[in-house]
């Protein structure tokens, strides 16, 4: 049983050794006060969220390697930081996000030239799309997929799923990470925006 007593610096040190519940403690201690910094930059709950779990899980991936004097500074700055540069990104290519999918800068180039829609062919991209993360859906455990859909499809808040299915708000956040990971993974190079379901 984590002591939750522990302070900051004592917690960090425990997370280069591996140690999840010291991870989770400051997941929990934490995760609220960067989701409100996200959400001044983006003003959109989910994008907030998935900015938030994206520090936490670079954190746990990065463990051995980072140096924090502050964690509770270390999180906040990196909330400001991404929340800016996703508001800036949302600015000037409002259905792109092509950051760290590792395209080189001709591709990059060639995605910023400007084309002509086809919206025949665009819908049946659309729908290819639909079909290919239904699938992916589907490959996910039944509560995981339920969440997921309850948040994307049907805009519910964290708050308001954890209600519905009565289970704590820190399960509806895991669940919503692992599956927000497995779709990323599978997709990898499509576009950002297939990822928020409409």
């Amino acid at each position: 049983m984590l002591n939750k007593s522990l302070s900051d610096p004592e917690l960090i040190l425990a997370i280069i050794n591996n140690d999840e519940k010291a991870f989770n403690e400051l997941f929990e201690r934490y995760w609220a006060r960067v989701y409100v910094v996200a959400c001044k930059y983006v003003k959109d709950e989910e994008l907030s969220l998935e900015i938030t779990h994206d520090i936490f899980l670079n954190i746990w991936n990065k463990r051995h390697q980072l140096h924090i004097n502050s964690f509770k500074n270390y999180v906040l700055t990196a909330a400001s930081y991404h929340g800016l540069r996703k508001r800036q990104t949302q600015k000037a290519k409002p259905l792109l996000y092509v950051e760290d999918l590792g395209y080189t800068e001709n591709e990059i180039r060639a995605i910023n030239q400007p084309v002509t829609i086809n919206a025949g062919e665009t819908s049946i991209q659309t729908q290819e799309l639909d079909t290919e993360v239904d699938a992916l859906l589907n490959k996910l455990p039944k509560r995981c997929r339920e969440i997921y859909l309850l948040s994307r499809k049907e805009n519910r808040s964290i708050t308001e799923i954890a209600a519905m299915l009565n289970i704590s708000k820190r399960t509806v956040e895991n669940q919503l990470t692992y599956a927000l990971k497995h779709l990323r993974t599978s997709l990898q190079y499509v576009v950002m925006i297939a990822l928020i379901i409409k």
